[in-house]
């Protein structure tokens, strides 16, 4: 009725521009019902009006904004029934479409509406008043619902009755009826039987797309991978189904714990795939991945936010890479505690790889000792240190990296030796280029 009333009053207030605000008394023959407008219990009405100076176009524009009056006043009723239903269904799968939403769906549909009446004078332009019997547009109702309930079961009888029918191919047009309706104004009126339910149409489409879903069961070998960091790991998945004879190319993704898409893509017709997780997308350690199918690309949209999709969680544990350590020095030289200086140096790093006891690859450093000669009696003995630092790949050098000289002396050859190893030590804690060297030559991103 807010909606009747607004009608009115614009009608009015346009017939009062369009008359330049005299009285409206001013024209004997002008018709009553432009000034109040009328009310029925038996009918909706529409009254609209047009004044731009050509008789035969604003008369057009009058029938039409006159009809569209009609579709808003039915509208009205259909939004504020829905509304009613909305509130008393907790799934709310009824029409949340807007009042203009639902009159441009009438409207498209609106027959055995008549003209009442029409006027026309210069002043106020084309003016019309029709109206539609409210036991007709039951009628038109009712036979669009049945169209619509009936269409909908043509549509998807033959789909849910054929085993052979993959089952993604079954979701899909479960969902394409279910937006059928919901495009529909009288979604929420739809009740019917249909494969042995009663009910609402929209609901008993929910409650076997649910059973579809519901029917698929996952699964993923191995279910927990370790993959050294730089590498691959193997894996398959199936997924099978009691409702039909094969899953078909089913969208699916592997999903991180923090939401990131890892894997997206398709299972063959039988519900399978096989293919290769890489490291260097996920993090060190414990990765806890989760299968599901691609809600996106399936045809979920938001009204089916609540519907539960099944999914399968594997772990993913990325371990570091072992490569050895080979630590040569200068003959004749003795560096205390060289070796495990070296490998404190790698292991105190955070790196994608650790130093094990392993032939290939390893890692060859190789400690360069040189003395000064001494020029002045009682100075200190001075040495300088440096390193050639390469990774061995199957008897292979496939990177070197030549420090700096670092210079220390001390009160014997054996102390400067020392702490011109030590600066050097403190110098490569300090850089990163040999390190990214290694990382790339062992393919480690």
């Amino acid at each position: 009725m807010k909606k009747l009333l607004l009608i009115a009053i614009t009608t009015l207030f346009i017939l009062s521009c369009a008359t330049g605000g005299k009285p409206a008394v001013q024209d004997p023959n002008r018709p009553e019902w432009m000034d109040n407008y009328p009310a029925s219990d038996a009918y909706y009405i529409g009254i609209a009006g047009s004044n731009t100076g050509n008789e035969a176009e604003d008369r057009k524009t009058a029938e039409a904004g006159a009809r569209s009056n009609v579709a808003a006043s039915i509208s009205v009723e259909i939004h504020n029934e829905i509304t009613v239903l909305t509130k008393d269904d907790s799934n709310g799968n009824y029409s949340t479409s807007t009042v203009d939403e639902i009159t441009a769906v009438v409207e498209k549909s609106l027959s055995g509406v008549e003209i009442v009446d029409t006027y026309y004078s210069e002043e106020a332009g084309s003016w019309v008043y029709m109206q539609l019997s409210k036991s007709e547009w039951e009628r038109i109702k009712k036979e669009e619902m049945n169209a619509l309930i009936s269409r909908i079961k043509e549509f998807l009888t033959p789909v849910l009755n054929d085993f052979d029918r993959p089952l993604v191919t079954r979701i899909q047009e479960l969902i394409k009826a279910r937006n059928l309706i919901k495009e529909s104004p009288y979604s929420g009126f739809l009740k019917t039987t249909f494969l042995g339910e009663d009910g609402s149409l929209i609901d008993i489409v929910d409650n076997i797309l649910k059973q579809h879903l519901d029917s698929i069961y996952l699964s993923v070998k191995p279910e927990s991978l370790e993959v050294e960091t730089g590498q691959s790991a193997a894996f398959s998945i199936a997924m099978n189904s009691n409702i039909s004879s094969r899953i078909g190319n089913m969208p699916f993704s592997f999903i991180s714990d923090g939401g990131a898409s890892i894997l997206s893509s398709l299972t063959d017709q039988n519900g399978n795939f096989d293919s290769e997780i890489k490291s260097d997308e996920l993090i060190m350690g414990q990765n806890h991945l989760t299968l599901t199918i691609d809600r996106e690309k399936i045809g979920f949209d938001e009204s089916l936010k609540n519907m539960i999709l099944p999914e399968k969680v594997i772990i993913v544990d990325v371990q570091t890479v072992s490569i050895g350590l080979e630590v040569t020095t200068p003959e004749g030289i003795d560096l205390y505690g060289a070796s495990g200086t070296v490998k404190s140096l790698f292991s105190s790093r955070n790196l994608p790889f650790k130093i094990g006891s392993v032939d290939t690859p390893f890692i060859k450093f190789d400690i360069r000792i040189s003395d000064f000669p001494k020029y002045i009696e009682g100075a200190p003995d001075m040495a300088q240190a440096s390193a050639v630092i390469s990774l061995v790949k199957r008897g292979k050098t496939v990177y070197s990296y030549e420090s700096d000289q670092f210079k220390d002396g001390g009160l014997t050859p054996e102390q400067a030796h020392d702490r011109a190893f030590g600066k050097l030590i403190k110098g490569l804690e300090l850089s990163e280029e040999y390190v990214k060297g290694i990382v790339e030559a062992l393919s480690l991103n």
